[in-house]
């Protein structure tokens, strides 16, 4: 026995069936085109992109906003938010960096003293080497160069600081400060005997 013919075809290539009538004669409504597996993709993808997004921010503003922060603080004081008050800290004076000369130093005020390094040495105005002014570096010493110690040494950036007098080469003579030895411990000034 053959069987009849379906009257309601199965989809080709993805067109929609058309309308017509169905076996028992009603007319039926347009299928609905199915949804494209491209379509499916890009939904997926801003929906997982936004949800992404969602939770770096969120957690981005957990960890950085102050929670003791609210909008009143800011409205209830006229000049807007001040942060708090840091302690003050206390002043030292230069002098307590100063160290009196021991009586057989070879480093005492009026002993000769001399560039023990192989390079150049800069004479500064002040002591000290980190965060100065273009200007602070008065003259170089060459390896060997003589100058006298003139007063007590005085710690700086971690170093000591010898204040010396040095006569340059054309004559001049030109007070400042050399470290006795670099931050790695590399003698700078020698007795000059």
């Amino acid at each position: 026995m053959r069987s009849a013919p379906d009257p309601n075809p199965p989809l080709t290539h993805g067109t929609p069936r058309e309308s017509g009538p169905n076996p028992d004669g009603a007319p039926s409504a347009p299928a609905a085109a199915p949804r494209s597996t491209a379509s499916r993709f890009w939904v997926g993808f801003v929906l997982g992109f936004l949800l992404l997004m969602l939770v770096s921010c969120g957690t981005s503003i957990a960890l950085f906003v102050p929670r003791d922060f609210s909008l009143a603080d800011i409205q209830g004081k006229p000049g807007g938010w001040t942060p708090p008050p840091t302690p003050a800290t206390p002043e030292t004076s230069t002098d307590a960096n100063v160290t009196p000369p021991a009586p057989n130093d070879p480093f005492a005020p009026g002993r000769p003293v001399r560039n023990a390094t192989n390079s150049l040495v800069n004479l500064r105005a002040t002591p000290g080497y980190l965060s100065k002014p273009g200007g602070d570096v008065l003259a170089q010493l060459r390896p060997g160069d003589v100058a006298e110690i003139t007063g007590s040494s005085q710690m700086s950036d971690g170093l000591t600081w010898r204040p010396v007098r040095y006569q340059t080469q054309d004559g001049r003579i030109i007070e400042g400060w050399i470290a006795e030895a670099t931050a790695s411990g590399v003698t700078i000034l020698a007795p000059a005997e």
